[in-house]
């Protein structure tokens, strides 16, 4: 009797035991490169309030604009290191890192819809899932998949391609290769830098992201021509949710299942906000003060051609390139693009 007594107090410890790990608050900070009040920064936020209501309050993620906490660019090593435990920031950022981020962008991509964008980021999962492990980075998936094709915003008229040459440009990852390319000099700036930029014409033409968000930061106020699409990327993953893996292991299953909950969540606002680019685009093509254009059939062609050579150099380059090049060629197919996916190498 005594035996099977003490079986049940040690019994009873552990179950308390567990459920007290269960209920342990658990608080991390997130970044992300989004400006404060932005679509962006408030989708980071209703992650973070999800999370919160889920957990009854026992998991708080506090969100930190770009910038805030140190500088967008420190936000890799401060998630690989712990300083942070999460981070929406935009894959593309890490190519001194690794070659292989670049191709978070497409330069010359056909794909322009919210649904193939988040197919083909889905089939690439594993990839990057791979890449950020090599630096002691867990890779969790797309929060926000942008909703359109980014235009870039310009104090001189960039009516065609020939109209990129010479021209400085603010740009990252692939971006910046595909306008130098085009003929341009670009410039990596963090997104409170890009309106003083604008203002004291250090730059003539910047890329950032969509036309809510550049309006929220004022860009129409200094930039007065908008070329619209671009072709640096098409639709792209823009948020990628990633964690700091030893602070995701420490976390009970339930904390899990609450973030991915959360995440899935999230995605799903993303594709709301579609709807604001529209409104967003209306307003800047009302703007009197700016005028919004885009390229001939013929130098969109040429365009994407350019960024189709690059990215088959690029796969080429890199040590996994062949794998991402894989996957990215048979989704095109899958979806239509029979052209295109014969030019990256796609054989019936």
């Amino acid at each position: 009797m005594r035996k099977m007594f003490a079986l049940a107090l040690v019994f009873l410890f552990i179950l308390v035991g567990a459920q007290a790990a269960l209920a342990a608050k658990v608080t991390w900070r997130l970044v992300t490169h989004a400006m404060p009040g932005t679509e962006q920064q408030k989708l980071a936020e209703d992650f973070c309030e999800t999370v919160k209501t889920l957990s009854g309050g026992e998991f708080v993620i506090e969100p930190y604009a770009a910038g805030v906490l140190f500088p967008v660019f420190e936000s890799f090593d401060a998630v690989a290191n712990g300083i942070v435990d999460a981070a929406m920031v935009y894959s593309a950022y890490w190519t001194g890192k690794d070659p292989a981020f670049i191709l978070t962008t497409r330069p010359g991509c056909p794909i322009s819809t919210f649904a193939e964008g988040v197919y083909l980021d889905e089939k690439l999962f594993p990839f990057f899932e791979k890449i950020y492990a090599k630096y002691g980075i867990k890779y969790l998936g797309h929060i926000m998949e942008s909703v359109m094709p980014e235009q870039l915003m310009s104090v001189v008229p960039l009516k065609s391609i020939e109209d990129i040459k010479g021209k400085k440009i603010r740009s990252s990852g692939f971006g910046a290769k595909f306008y130098k390319e085009l003929g341009a000099s670009t410039v990596s700036l963090s997104a409170p830098e890009i309106y003083t930029a604008f203002q004291t014409k250090n730059i003539h033409a910047a890329e950032w992201t969509y036309w809510d968000e550049n309006m929220r930061m004022g860009f129409q106020e200094v930039a007065t021509f908008v070329l619209d699409p671009a072709y640096h990327t098409g639709v792209n993953e823009n948020f990628p949710l990633v964690v700091n893996p030893a602070k995701w292991d420490a976390l009970p299953q339930n904390f899990k299942d609450i973030l991915l909950v959360a995440r899935d969540k999230a995605r799903f606002q993303a594709s709301l906000i579609y709807v604001a680019e529209i409104k967003a685009r209306e307003k800047w093509k009302s703007n009197p003060n700016i005028e919004v254009a885009s390229w001939s059939a013929e130098d969109a062609k040429k365009a994407r051609e350019v960024g189709t050579k690059l990215l088959l150099a690029e796969c080429e380059a890199i040590p996994e390139g062949k794998e991402y090049l894989e996957v990215y060629r048979n989704v095109l197919w899958e979806l239509g693009y029979k052209d295109e996916a014969k030019n990256l190498g796609y054989a019936e």
